[in-house]
Order: C-alpha cells, then structure tokens, then sequence
C-alpha cells in the first residue's frame, strides 16, 4: 500500500512539473511572439512613415507632375491605403494628438529635436 502511494505521488510531483515546464515554455513562446510582432509593426511604421514623407513631397509638386508621375503619386497613395487598412485589420490605430502634442500616457519619446519655433512637447 505504502508502495503505491509513494507511485503515485511520484507520479503526481511529475505531472506537475511537467505542467510548470509547459506553461514556462508557453510564456517564453509568448513573449518571442509578443517581440516579433512588435518588431513586424515597427518596421511597417517606419514604411508608413516613408510613405507620409513621400505624399507630402508628391502633393507639394503635384502641379508641375506629368502623367505618369501623376500615376505613380496615386499608387503610392493607395499602397499607404493598403498598409493602413492592414494595421487597422489587426487593431493597430494611429494615436491622435490634439493640437499636435505629445501626451506622456500615450508617448515613449525615442528621440528629440530642438525646434525653436515649436512649443515643447510638440510632435514633429
């Protein structure tokens, strides 16, 4: 009887650290897909961005344009269209600004540029 109680809480002890081991190893799963996707996002944000620049400038000369150029800024225009629908699919939103400034529960400041006509806390 002693025997068996002795097997089964042997048993018992390695089901349970079975169950810790899985559990651990889930959390670490976890956490490297948390990572990915996070990297996977900022990289589509520093494209998004590089489109942004590009449809500033485009929009800038628009006039002076010719037809195929004109073409390509609407491509353009609707390949930021497409990556921002995609964000939008997976509940990834722009954070608006009001007034154009930052708000510190909303913002981790990556870096900083003095501008001395901009108020501080301003977005560029």
């Amino acid at each position: 009887m002693k025997s068996q109680k002795d097997f089964l809480r042997a048993k018992l002890v390695g089901f349970q650290r079975e169950i810790d081991a899985l559990r651990r190893t889930m959390r670490e799963q976890a956490q490297v897909h948390q990572e990915k996707e996070s990297s996977l996002c900022m990289g589509i944000f520093e494209v998004l961005d590089a489109f942004e620049n590009l449809d500033e400038n485009l929009t800038d000369r628009e006039a002076s344009l010719d037809k195929s150029s004109r073409m390509l800024a609407r491509n353009i225009r609707s390949i930021h269209r497409k990556l921002v629908r995609l964000l939008k699919a997976s509940h990834k939103i722009p954070i608006e600004f009001p007034d154009g400034r930052a708000r510190m529960d909303a913002c981790k400041v990556v870096g900083t540029e003095a501008a001395s006509d901009k108020a501080n806390e301003t977005v560029l």
